[in-house]
């Protein structure tokens, strides 16, 4: 498959497997050598992690460039966003703001450093992706000393995530985690709150597709 094939082969896999239109956002897909650029804006994290793993499944590409960014839910400066993200992770005691640095540029946020775990990057990143005005999030945080990675370490940290979203009433939801696939089961009260605690699992770092089995049940009135 030569270099233009696969470029058709990418957008005929967004069309048939993710959908887009003017609501959902603009995908422009180029090549690099062998390589896949994807760039645009989509209106949320499950489109734009779906289009980067149908990227990366292409026979023969050697890698994928990822320039696709999120709808913000709200329009803020660099510094705004920068001041929201110092308080959150300010009000993190487990965060020592002395090792992490973040760089943020046109609502993309760069997070680099040290941290003492996998859980401690995992909520460093979401705790980004919380920002209203965040557009896309690069996790670079090294863990020190280094951990091994596991479905177990992932789903742990995603318990602790939805724990501690304000949006999410975690007492009712179970996660799974196998081979990077994230499982939610469990009732919430509505709509919002099942696709909050989708795009919580979507946020964290190293989860590859997520299953929604959230059940939503309206509380009594």
């Amino acid at each position: 498959m030569n270099g233009d094939e696969k470029v058709k082969a990418l957008k005929a896999a967004i069309t048939k497997n993710v959908g887009l239109g003017p609501a959902a956002g603009d995908v422009e897909v180029t090549r690099e050598g062998d390589a896949l650029v994807v760039a645009g804006e989509v209106d949320s994290i499950s489109r734009k992690k779906r289009i980067l793993l149908l990227a990366m499944g292409v026979e023969g590409v050697s890698g994928v460039v990822d320039r696709l960014t999120v709808r913000p839910a709200a329009s803020m400066t660099d510094d705004e966003i920068r001041s929201h993200l110092a308080d959150a992770f300010a009000g993190e005691p487990a965060m020592d703001e002395r090792l992490i640095t973040v760089e943020i540029r046109n609502g993309v946020v760069d997070i680099e450093g040290r941290c003492p775990s996998l859980s401690h990057k995992r909520l460093a990143g979401v705790l980004a992706w919380w920002v209203p005005g965040v557009r896309d999030v690069i996790n670079s945080l090294e863990v020190t000393p280094p951990e091994e990675d596991s479905d177990d370490e992932l789903r742990d940290a995603l318990r602790l995530i939805l724990e501690k979203d304000r949006l999410v009433d975690a007492s009712h939801i179970s996660v799974e985690a196998s081979n990077w696939v994230v499982t939610l089961r469990g009732v919430v009260s509505s709509e919002a709150e099942k696709d909050a605690a989708e795009c919580d699992a979507w946020y964290t770092w190293g989860v590859n597709d997520v299953v929604n089995r959230l059940e939503v049940r309206p509380a009594a009135p």
